[in-house]
């Protein structure tokens, strides 16, 4: 079988989400895979590599999509919408490809385990929020300059309160995964909804 780095990382991706960093052996990952260990020492040179080659691919390169391309000059309302449709496709892929809700679960202690195993993984977190809370910031003042938002309120607070709003995880923690995909939607809506409200509480 030809491998590529792609396939690769998708499936240490499967492994790594469902046995943890500590389980997931080179053997281990070998036998998942259905590689040899030389084949895979092509492409990564040991499980760290590999491992870190994961969280950039699935972490990472995730939240690049989301901020990338963002002009400096729009307003509240287009970041807002902007902010939604972008991670409304990324979900969307993801209900798509039939993730459950222990995907989700897993994912979360996939990303508490990089923070431990992923050199530099907060630091790059923090540049990522801190670009985010920026996005907002500098959406918020554009509106305040062209009178669509009130003067009087504290821009950092309020960029800190959207950034929060438009990421935070699903409040659904008990659904069955035939329920889970549904549960994710409605989620999101609500965030944009609730966004939306407090785009209303300060406007001009």
């Amino acid at each position: 079988m030809k491998y590529s780095r792609e396939y690769i990382l998708r499936r240490a991706f499967d492994v790594f989400m469902n046995k943890g960093y500590d389980s997931a052996s080179i053997s281990v990952l070998q036998e998942e895979l259905n590689m040899s260990r030389g084949a895979m020492y092509r492409y990564f040179k040991n499980k760290e590599e590999l491992f870190n080659a994961v969280i950039d691919e699935y972490f990472f390169r995730l939240f690049n999509k989301i901020l990338q391309d963002i002009k400096k000059d729009r307003t509240l309302a287009e970041y807002i919408e902007i902010m939604y449709r972008r991670q409304k496709l990324i979900l969307n892929a993801f209900t798509r490809a039939g993730v459950t809700h222990t995907f989700f679960l897993n994912y979360t202690a996939l990303m508490i385990q990089a923070a431990k195993h992923y050199p530099n993984f907060i630091d790059r977190f923090r540049v990522i929020n801190s670009k985010l809370i920026g996005n907002w910031k500098n959406a918020i003042n554009n509106s305040i300059k062209i009178g669509e938002v009130r003067e009087d309120i504290d821009t950092e607070i309020m960029a800190i309160i959207f950034n929060n709003t438009s990421i935070k995880e699903s409040s659904e923690k008990n659904c069955t995964d035939e329920a889970f995909a549904i549960n994710v939607i409605q989620d999101m809506e609500r965030r944009k909804e609730v966004m939306d409200y407090l785009y209303s509480l300060i406007k001009a």
